[in-house]
């Protein structure tokens, strides 16, 4: 689901995986889904989903750009990379309310 609506994982941390998690990637960059899924209608509700960008243009107010831009830097893969709770709460999103 986060690939779906993220994107793909990072090269790099699938090359820093271990080599039974392998199994799970397909092509060696793209997660092996729906192997495992649970049901049809599991593969069915992550396949409808859209990317985060076209989730907030759709259902966002005033600062569509801010929401999607904070949302994605809280959610990045690499967690070095991720927002903290304080740099989260300074993000112009939350300063700039209209």
């Amino acid at each position: 689901m986060m690939e779906r609506v993220l994107g793909p994982l990072p090269e790099h941390m699938i090359r820093k995986s271990s080599s039974s998690a392998q199994k799970y990637f397909r092509r060696a960059t793209r997660l092996n889904w729906p192997e495992g899924a649970v049901s049809r209608e599991s593969i069915r509700a992550v396949k409808k989903l859209d990317r985060l960008k076209d989730l907030v243009s759709r259902n966002a107010g005033h600062s569509k750009a801010e929401l999607a831009d904070l949302l994605y830097s809280i959610l990045r893969f690499e967690p070095s990379e991720r927002l903290t709770a304080q740099e989260a709460l300074e993000h112009p999103f939350f300063r700039n309310p209209t």
